[in-house]
């Protein structure tokens, strides 16, 4: 059973602008216990969001499938399907949907295994109203104008952008597979290597000279993979991963570089890769890498 409530209390004239940007806001709310999903119902239409419920994850799962939702605040420990599970069916169906996670316990072993599952943000219960307020604001916040744009279509054989194309533009090497690869790095002859070695194999592959360029790249288009170095001027490969999870671009990342960055992924475990090579390492083992990471689920398709 779910049941929606929507808050229209207060004079519409006199709401504040975030008011109504908070009313324009649909939030699902998961938990098995009752009065904790009333609390937080409660609390959220006050605030002025609109809000649906579900008891277990199995239901929110048939609703995010029905409906468009802002934000999705989930418990992790519930029958049927716990909240690692729904952020797994979530990440495996692409959605672009930012997350809380709101349990007495959180799923950390898995989470270190499988850091592209982090959600957006964690919270532990007992939680403190205000500080769950501001994050749940702070979230739509910064995604209010995050919207997926679709790649242009570049048929076999299109040509090439020219050599004296703009720094930020991904330079194209199309094929006939569906498989496309962005390539960040600030070392032209890298890049290119690497570039060859993808297209010699039958990916789709592309390259950006930093990260500020590969971020430039993956707003605008999509891929089913980024390889990156770390160190590069204006934005390192860490900071460029950062920026993925936090708009929730649900993109496999192997980091390429000469070191890797393990004392930052120890601390902030949600930017680990999915795969990591430290220099110097073959067209093999690049390969070897790409084909795991993409061939982990031949079923997923990744947009």
């Amino acid at each position: 059973m779910t049941h929606k409530k929507t808050a229209t209390t207060g004079d519409p004239d006199r709401r504040s602008t975030s008011e109504t940007i908070n009313l324009r806001s649909r939030l699902l709310v998961v938990d098995d216990k009752p009065l904790i999903l009333h609390l937080v119902t409660l609390v959220l239409n006050e605030a002025g969001y609109e809000v649906d419920t579900a008891e277990d994850g199995a239901i929110a799962w048939d609703l995010l499938q029905l409906t468009h939702y802002d934000l999705l605040i989930t418990d992790n420990d519930m029958p049927h399907v716990s909240g690692i599970e729904l952020l797994k069916k979530i990440y495996a169906a692409h959605m672009s949907l930012p997350v809380i996670m709101l349990s007495g316990t959180m799923p950390t072993d898995e989470l270190a295994r499988q850091p592209w599952l982090e959600p957006t943000a964690r919270l532990l219960k007992p939680f403190v109203l205000v500080e769950f307020l501001e994050t749940v604001k702070s979230i739509l916040r910064a995604t209010e104008n995050t919207t997926a744009k679709p790649r242009p279509q570049i048929m076999p054989g299109d040509a090439a952008p020219p050599k004296a194309a703009a720094a930020n533009t991904p330079t194209r090497n199309p094929t006939d597979l569906s498989r496309r690869i962005l390539v960040v790095d600030d070392n032209c002859d890298t890049r290119q290597l690497s570039i060859d070695a993808l297209v010699g194999s039958g990916y789709d592959a592309e390259g950006v000279i930093d990260g500020v360029a590969g971020w430039e790249a993956l707003q605008t288009y999509d891929y089913d993979l980024v390889i990156t170095d770390n160190k590069m001027p204006r934005m390192t490969g860490v900071e460029m991963i950062g920026k993925l999870r936090s708009a929730n671009i649900a993109v496999p990342v192997i980091m390429a570089t000469g070191k890797l960055p393990m004392d930052e992924f120890v601390r902030k475990p949600w930017l680990k890769p999915e795969a990591m090579l430290e220099r110097p390492f073959t067209n093999d083992d690049l390969l070897e890498s790409v084909k795991e990471v993409l061939g982990t689920d031949d079923s997923q398709q990744w947009k």
